[in-house]
């Protein structure tokens, strides 16, 4: 055998590595095509509840939707619309609205997509297993998606609007979704049983706790505000057929309303910025700044008393999360660092989840403030506050319920000899 010659498994390994990027690029396809066939089959719902528009618009409707899911912007172009006066001349709107739901139903496929690539490279390095797969998912993913975008062109005669998805930003979003899930299921399958992934999996566990919980809470404060929901309920059935695309819309939003109602249940603050800051959003309040604030709310207005229900969530989340993370651990000093662990990695899926869903608009070209008020919202956390007060709740929560986990265990007693 001569020197120089390639080790023998060198072949094996680069034909291992293609299998896993192959696996996960298909993974990553079908969960796209996934995506799409549940937005599809929500428009058709839309399109036989609504019977506004034909069954083509609704179709390029369910593709929108598909790829705001994925972050995608969208451009509105307005020309003429009877709701401006004609002084304020064409322009365009660039937004920003993540159906949240879709979201996560889209990683969830991706990442055991993910877990079934990593399965044609066991025992390698559990990194590398999960960039291959995220390279593997994010390509096809962002290509499919800009060549969707290209699909989608409505246009509204009556409104004088014609909507289209940047595809730019769809491609890139689209893939760094489909790596993002990709790479976090094949990273878990690799690692097995690491303090790593069990970290992790407590800290995801944590985070989807934090989003349904505060779902729930909010039902339940909207059922016991029956004034507030009334006003709300009709607001809706005031705009006709649209309002139920928009009750649709906010449903699919849910978790992202959660993503950004976190920082406020955690002890921080959201705030709501223009030209300049219009709102703060702080537990449980509504704060106008100055000065666009005080155009369309003059006053603080203290909300209801039962949000405060809602800051009880990122504490309880933490501790389920801690408990997921040492299943199978029976050392408590072990168990404790590892609820730590996936508490703190709940608070930067907290600070970071809710900046992914943040929404926003903003005009170009820029709107005389005579004619629209705001030319530019978008949400954005107190990033500092945020964070600490996420990583003190999920720290204290977290090694809390995984303390909880494992206090019941002892060490099977041997039997004492009896003397004769």
């Amino acid at each position: 055998m001569r020197e120089d010659a390639p080790p023998a498994g060198s072949g094996a390994a680069q034909l291992n590595a293609g299998s896993t990027v192959g696996r996960a690029a298909l993974g990553g396809t079908l969960a796209f095509i996934a995506l799409i066939a549940i937005c599809e089959l929500l428009a058709v719902v839309q399109f036989l509840l609504v019977g506004v528009y034909g069954l083509w618009s609704w179709a390029k409707i369910g593709l929108l939707t598909a790829l705001l899911s994925l972050r995608a912007e969208l451009i509105a172009t307005v020309n003429g619309s009877p709701r401006l006066p004609p002084a304020a001349g064409p322009m365009t709107l660039h937004m920003r609205f993540v159906p949240m739901l879709l979201t996560i139903g889209f990683l969830w496929l991706a990442a055991r997509a993910g877990r079934r690539a990593a399965r044609t490279r066991s025992g390698r390095p559990a990194l590398m297993t999960a960039l291959l797969a995220a390279a593997g998912a994010a390509v096809p993913v962002a290509v499919f998606a800009a060549a969707c975008s290209t699909l989608v062109t409505l246009f509204f005669p009556a409104l004088g609007v014609r909507l289209r998805v940047d595809a730019p930003s769809a491609a890139l979003w689209a893939a760094i979704v489909a790596a993002a899930g990709a790479g976090i299921g094949a990273y878990l399958e690799a690692a097995g049983a690491r303090a790593s992934s069990a970290a992790f999996r407590g800290g995801l566990t944590a985070y989807g706790w934090a989003l349904g919980l505060l779902v729930v809470g909010v039902l339940v404060v909207a059922t016991l505000e029956p004034t507030v929901t009334r006003r709300y309920v009709d607001g809706l059935t005031g705009l006709g057929a649209g309002g139920g695309v928009l009750l649709g819309f906010h449903v699919l939003g849910l978790p992202a309303q959660s993503a950004l109602l976190l920082a406020p249940a955690s002890g921080s603050c959201v705030e709501i910025l223009g030209e300049g800051s219009i709102y703060r959003l702080c537990p449980w309040r509504l704060t106008p700044s100055e000065p666009g604030g005080e155009l369309l709310l003059p006053d603080p207005i203290p909300l209801s008393p039962w949000f405060w229900l809602l800051s009880a969530v990122p504490f309880v989340a933490a501790m389920l999360g801690g408990r997921r993370a040492v299943i199978g651990i029976t050392q408590a000093r072990r168990a404790v660092g590892l609820g730590v662990a996936s508490g703190s990695l709940f608070a930067l899926l907290a600070t970071v989840g809710a900046w992914l869903v943040a929404p926003r608009w903003f005009t170009t070209p820029v709107v005389s403030p005579n004619l629209i008020p705001f030319s530019h919202v978008t949400f954005r956390l107190d990033w500092g506050r945020t964070m600490i007060a996420a990583l003190v709740w999920g720290v204290v929560g977290g090694g809390l319920g995984a303390w909880l986990a494992v206090r019941g265990y002892a060490e099977p007693e041997l039997p004492r000899p009896t003397s004769a």
